[in-house]
């Protein structure tokens, strides 16, 4: 019964969302709708491999209606040059007649 007791339990890594054994800590930030006409969700997480010496890094998840959650662990340090490669993507497509949906 030791298997039900530790699904609920509280992750020792104070920063840590997870409950239970798992393989990652990870802190959940954002998911925002993604896809094209509501098709998917982009989550944005603090993760961090449970391993000695593993850093902090920044986890972009995606889920889409008709394939499986993925995900891909960032250095910390190379998240700036993403999110401006992101925006400055954004902004051409926007220019070249791409649709801007905002959702507050």
């Amino acid at each position: 019964m030791r298997a039900v007791e530790d699904r609920d339990a509280a992750c020792s890594v104070k920063w840590c969302d997870e409950t239970g054994t798992h393989a990652v800590h990870r802190k959940y930030m954002a998911s925002v709708p993604g896809g094209v006409r509501g098709g998917g969700l982009v989550g944005v997480n603090l993760a961090q491999r449970v391993q000695p010496r593993a850093s902090v890094c920044v986890e972009l998840t995606v889920t889409t209606p008709w394939a499986s959650t993925s995900g891909f662990l960032f250095a910390a340090a190379s998240v700036p040059d993403i999110a401006a490669a992101l925006t400055e993507a954004a902004e051409r497509a926007t220019e070249l007649g791409g649709t801007r949906e905002r959702r507050d």
